[in-house]
């Protein structure tokens, strides 16, 4: 009996883990909107991707430490993908998080520094309640003396949901 009851622990552990892993997975969207020339629905200006959407893009990693984390191996989007799929017109993106930080990005830092719009560290996905479901990253470690700077550190944004292209 108590070996039944264990084996039914650990069934309903799975589960709850499976669970928790996908509503995490479910919650991996991102709006872009403002001066977009494609948008998703008509009369909402506004390109919405979906988990499906954002992994279409392709994947890029960047082998890198931030301010926050030891050297990790994050993994997403190019931000240049992005901006290339929503048709981006514009000088600057204002990139919103869930924790009500926005941050002033420069739109040419796309190409420049190759930056990605992550969705995983070290092959887990981000967690909302850490820097998920997205963060911006840059491809700091290679570049220091250009990217290890207060400027740029500020544009590491995490927990990302929203971008509007100025």
């Amino acid at each position: 009996m108590e070996s039944i009851l264990r084996h039914i622990g650990l069934v309903l552990l799975v589960l709850a883990c499976l669970g928790q892993a996908q509503a995490q997975t479910a919650q991996l969207t991102l709006d872009v909107t403002g001066n977009i020339t494609h948008v998703t629905e008509a009369g909402t200006h506004t390109y919405h991707f979906t988990r499906a959407d954002l992994l279409s893009l392709g994947a890029k990693s960047i082998k890198t430490s931030t301010n926050w984390t030891p050297v990790s191996v994050w993994r997403g989007p190019t931000l240049e993908s992005i901006l290339e799929k929503v048709g981006a017109r514009g000088k600057v993106l204002h990139i919103y998080a869930l924790d009500d930080y926005k941050h002033d990005v420069p739109i040419s830092d796309a190409k420049q520094y190759g930056a990605i719009v992550a969705y995983e560290r070290d092959g887990k996905p981000l967690e909302p309640k850490g820097f998920g479901p997205l963060m911006l990253i840059y491809p700091r470690d290679e570049q220091p003396d250009e990217l290890n700077r207060a400027s740029i550190e500020a544009r590491f944004v995490w927990q990302i949901y929203k971008i509007v292209v100025e």
